[in-house]
């Protein structure tokens, strides 16, 4: 693949590469594959993350890990310079929610409680994503801090989340996590490839586990979009959204027939 070519040939539309301090790798921990409601192929995932020059990836489909899977068996039959983790969007009842370095899905539509439970079990990371978001199922800042005074164990929450579903947020999910004191992460939650890598998690090391230690120590940092994100078409994202509508869903309950 010429990864420095097709960097060179979107340099207008989607910025520069830009290099992580000394001693830190740069992560996008929430994006999404056309085997979910994303449109980019495995393959492509790859191929941008590479060319965005990302260390670290984490695939995280709606309900499913099989577009993880497919990322993580291509990127082991060759030599690429990405690490993944596997990851997954979960569907509670009360917004979505995102677990890391899971091994299976947990059941969709139950209390985000045990969707908590169901994560931290398999040894998975609590991610809250788009926090605060109106424009997509998103936990509120009543939920989380009912969640924390309970003791359910959130490891960290999205700051940075470019898209229009939790960008206006920005401001007052730092403000609040000033008290709550959680992993400040970012992520482009791309469902396009010219998205991937437009938020980005900092963290000290170079590897999955590095990434699990800085997130649970508090030593991630959030950034992204020192330059605009790329403006697609409206007709684009509203192909997205009846994709994500009237396609996806089908396939989610198929593969919950396949797994009983």
């Amino acid at each position: 693949m010429e990864y420095t070519s097709l960097e060179t040939r979107q340099q207008s539309s989607i910025g520069q590469t830009l290099t992580p301090p000394t001693g830190y790798s740069r992560a996008d921990l929430h994006m999404h594959t056309n085997l979910g409601d994303g449109w980019a192929s495995p393959a492509r995932i790859i191929e941008v993350a590479i060319a965005r020059g990302l260390d670290l990836i984490a695939v995280t489909d709606h309900d499913h890990i099989e577009g993880a899977q497919r990322v993580a068996d291509l990127l082991a039959k060759g030599d690429y310079p990405l690490r993944m983790i596997t990851g997954v969007e979960v569907s509670t009842r009360q917004g979505h929610l995102l677990g890391l370095f899971v091994k299976k899905a947990p059941r969709h539509m139950r209390p985000v409680e045990e969707s908590i439970d169901a994560i931290k079990e398999q040894g998975g990371l609590v991610i809250v994503p788009h926090p605060f978001g109106r424009l997509v199922p998103s936990l509120s800042r009543a939920k989380i801090e009912t969640l924390l005074a309970k003791g359910y164990a959130i490891d960290g929450i999205e700051v940075f989340n470019p898209t229009p579903a939790n960008s206006a947020m920005r401001p007052a999910v730092r403000a609040a996590n000033q008290e709550w004191k959680l992993a400040e992460t970012g992520s482009s939650d791309a469902h396009f490839w010219q998205h991937i890598g437009s938020a980005y998690t900092l963290f000290p090391g170079n590897d999955p586990e590095a990434l699990r230690r800085a997130i649970l120590e508090r030593t991630v940092r959030s950034g992204g979009q020192e330059l605009p994100s790329v403006r697609l078409s409206p007709g684009i994202y509203v192909a997205q959204c009846a994709w994500s509508w009237f396609v996806d869903p089908p396939r989610r309950i198929m593969r919950r027939m396949r797994e009983k």
